[in-house]
């Protein structure tokens, strides 16, 4: 886990990779993203990233991934 103080470890607009391992309902269009929003929770001192995916037929639709599912592209 991350301390509340720690800086996340993406910034918008760079480019990540979610794991192979991550399913989701509905299935992801790919696996490559852009980071759109970064999401701080300082009560569980996590971090997570809002992503446009690459290949997503609706580009205007957004994934929602913890720091540790991702790495970079």
């Amino acid at each position: 886990m991350l301390s509340s103080n720690e800086p996340s470890q993406y910034t918008v607009g760079e480019c990540v990779r979610v794991h192979k391992s991550v399913t989701t309902l509905p299935p992801l269009p790919g696996y490559v993203g852009t980071v759109k929003e970064v999401v701080v929770c300082y009560s569980d001192k996590t971090v997570g990233y809002n992503l446009s995916l690459t290949g997503d037929p609706r580009p205007n639709r957004v994934w929602f991934f913890f720091q540790h599912q991702l790495s970079g592209a």
